[in-house]
This record gives structure tokens, sequence and C-alpha cells, in this order.
């Protein structure tokens, strides 16, 4: 692989990498929550043995000290959050001084916020500098690369950068993005703009992502890779893909799973929808899971549908197993295996015998031939004579001579005499016979020792 191509291939390793660092601390402040007061090291600003008093909290939490400084609006300082004790009032103290900064204090708070930094305060950081980024993108990417060069904790504070700069000034943010000559920085601040625009402009973010994903094949295309390679680099590119499209499409379901239903449908063809469509019905079905199931069986008969097959199918097989496989029945067998196997396990455990009961009724498919392997897999611990007999009934060769080896291993456990009278009729050959009888022999000899029997 040339040197390009490693590049690209690791930058894209590494985009997802800091997508999952980054994504909980740009999203959400829960993270600040339960860290902000753990690497204060100095005293609190008010002198105490124990917990705030209701009074003395709710006086520092509306900015009062006990000398009658205002703590709230440009009042607040780096220094008076650091040496906050008090988780509450130092989540408190750290939003005055986010909300209240400008660009003009924006580089003071970065300095004392990076001297005073431990791993407890990097969701700290990343919310300070998605603000900045909002602000002055520019300057605080600069400030970015002052940072240390551990790549976690470089990317995250980047995405977060790039996240705001990218919620108010795409073109800027892009342009930056652009000009980059590190192929591995340009992969993981790419998602810094997908985080931004998708928060402000979902439509804008697809765009850009299928822009990427063009370059990146463009570049795949002219680059002499051999297969090998080749697949390996489309499997990084895709998980990379699969996060940046997770991302938009957790901004679209925030606006009406109507909003992300359209926006899923109307992508091109492939990966992208494939991997929309799996993260919208996933939602969808645990918001509504019959409406979810109208939505996707709609689509059924497309590849890109496979995967929300899966999700909407296990969704309903939550509550109702039997609903589930009866509704995968009806669709096209195109989609329809990999989901049924999983439904047919569950209704089994729930109700065998009306499980069997479907299985009666269906007529010969490549449906049926899964659903009759899960139903014989999950019956042959309890009832191998059955399991035999349903996993014979299946049309395919591959297929039913794999689900009656599975038996046959299940059966001569269970009862050792009855497997063996049977497996000269089960249809096996005689060299798969054969291998079983020798590994249920080798696990007698192995009781046999352990038991301090005598081994033949």
């Amino acid at each position: 692989m040339n040197k390009s191509l490693t590049l690209h291939a690791i930058w894209l390793a590494l985009a997802a990498a800091a997508f999952l660092f980054g994504r909980s601390s740009v999203s959400s402040g829960e993270a600040s929550d339960r860290d902000a007061s753990k690497n204060r090291s100095g005293k609190s600003s008010a002198t105490r043995t124990g917990n705030y008093s209701t009074a003395q909290r709710a006086d520092k939490a509306s900015g009062r000290s006990s000398s009658g400084t205002n703590l709230t609006g440009s009042g607040v300082t780096v220094s008076q959050f650091l040496n906050e004790r008090d988780p509450l009032i130092a989540n408190k103290l750290f939003a005055d001084l986010i909300l209240s900064m400008d660009a003009s204090s924006a580089r003071s708070i970065f300095d004392g916020l990076r001297k005073n930094r431990s791993d407890s305060s990097d969701a700290q950081m990343s919310l300070f500098l998605r603000a900045w980024g909002q602000l002055d993108g520019a300057t605080a990417m600069k400030a970015v690369e002052e940072l240390d060069r551990d790549p976690r904790r470089q990317g995250q504070a980047g995405i977060a950068a790039m996240t705001g700069w990218a919620s108010t000034d795409p073109e800027g943010a892009k342009a930056h993005l652009k000009g980059l000559d590190n192929d591995l920085v340009k992969g993981v601040l790419a998602q810094g703009i997908v985080n931004g625009l998708a928060s402000s402009d979902p439509e804008a973010a697809t765009a850009f992502v299928l822009e990427l994903d063009q370059s990146q094949r463009d570049a795949l295309a002219n680059s002499g890779t051999e297969n090998a390679q080749r697949q390996w680099w489309e499997r990084s590119r895709a998980y990379a893909f699969d996060r940046q499209l997770d991302t938009i499409a957790s901004a679209q379901i925030q606006r009406g799973m109507s909003n992300a239903t359209a926006w899923a449908e109307q992508l091109p063809e492939g990966t992208i929808k494939a991997s929309a469509f799996d993260r919208v019905a996933d939602q969808f079905a645990r918001e509504d899971p019959a409406a979810a199931a109208a939505w996707v069986e709609s689509h059924a008969d497309k590849d890109y549908a496979e995967r929300a097959v899966r999700e909407v199918a296990e969704e309903l097989g939550r509550e109702n197993p039997e609903e589930a496989v009866r509704w995968l029945a009806d669709l096209p067998e195109a989609n329809q295996s990999r989901a049924i196997y999983q439904s047919m396990e569950r209704w089994t455990r729930e109700d065998p015998v009306s499980a069997g009961n479907f299985l009666r009724e269906m007529d010969p498919s490549a449906s049926r031939d899964t659903a009759v392997r899960s139903y014989a897999n999950e019956i042959d611990g309890s009832d191998p004579q059955m399991a035999a007999e349903w996993a014979g009934s299946i049309a395919n060769d591959e297929i039913r001579m794999e689900t009656l080896n599975g038996v046959a291993h299940s059966w001569i456990r269970k009862d050792p005499e009855e497997a063996r009278a049977w497996l000269p009729n089960s249809g096996l050959s005689a060299e798969q016979q054969g291998r079983i009888i020798r590994d249920a022999d080798r696990r007698q000899q192995f009781r046999n020792r352990s038991r301090g029997g005598d081994s033949p």
C-alpha cells in the first residue's frame, strides 16, 4: 500500500475512534456533572469542614460569596472555577464562565484550563473548545495545536473546536480542513464538521459526508491497490462512514421521525442508505414498532433494508416473538434469513408447540429452512429426537447436514445409546458419524479420568 493510502486508512480509523471519545463530551454535559470537581487542587472559595448548608449553597449558586463578591456573568474567573470543590457550584461557575466568554477572554480561560488539566477535566475542555470554536474557530484550532500530543486527547479537542466552528461558520471550517496537509489530522477533524453541521443543517452535513465519501473512493480507484489491501481499506472507510451517518441520523431523529425517514429514503442506494435505514429503524422501532414495521416493509425488497429488517424484528420479538416471525415470513426472502433465525429462536424458547405448528404451515422456501434450523437447534437439548425429525425436513442439503450434525452432538451427550442407534439412519455420512462417535468417546474418557476411573 502506498504512503497516501496508508495515511488515509490510518486517519479513517482514528476518525472513528476520536468520534467515540468526542461525541459524549460535545453532545452533553453529563461527564462534567460527574467530574467537575475531581481535578480541584486548591481549597474551596468558602472554608468549610463538611457539606455546604442549603443556605450557603443557595448563596453561591445565585452568585454571592461570603464576602459579597458577584460570581456570575463576567465576574467568574477560571481560578474560582478550578478551586471550587463542591461539584454543583463548580458546574454552575463553569457554565457562567463559558456563557459570558467572548473572543477576547477565551485565551485566558484556555490557558487556565490547560495549566490545570487532568483526565477528569477533558469534558470541560471539550465544552470550552466547542464554545470557543463558535466564537473564533481559527484561533481555537491554533490553540488545539498547543495541547499535548496524546492522539486521543488532541483528537477530542480538535473535534470539539471544529464542531463549534462548523455550527456557526461551516464554510470557514471546511476551508480550514481543506487547507491542512496532514491527512491524519483531516480525517479526525472531518467528524467535527459533521457534528457541527448536523446540529444546525443536517442536509448540509449529508452533502459533506457524500462528498467526502466520493473523494475517498476516487483516491482508492486511482491507487492501484491490491484486492486484499483494498478490502481492508474499504472496511476502515465504511466504519468511519457509519459513525458520521449515525451523527446525522441522530440529528434528524431529534427533528421528528417523519424527517428522519424522509432523509433516509432520499439517500443514494448503497452503504450510506443501508447505514441510515439501520439507525432510523432502530430508533423508530423503539418508539412505535408497528409504524416502523410498516415503513421498513415498504422497502424490504431492497438490499439497503436488510439491517433495518433485523432491527424491527428484534424489537417486535421483545414483546411478541410470534408477531415478529409472522411479519418476517411475509417479507421478500432476500432480507429474511438472519432476522427470522433470531425471532424463531426466541419464539421457540417461549412457546415451542405454537412455533412448531407455524413451521408446519410454512411452504418450502429458504426462509422455512432457516426457521426450521433455528427451531431444531433450540430444542435439540430437550428433545433431540424431535429436533432430528425437523432437521431432516430441511430442503437445502448443506443446511440440513449442518443442522443434523448439531443435533447428533447434542443427542449423543444427552443419551449416547439412543443417539448411536439413530446415527446409521440419520442421513449423515459415514465420515460424519465416525467423527461424532469419536468426539463422544473422547469426552467420556476425559470424564472417566476426571473421576479417577480407568481409561481404556
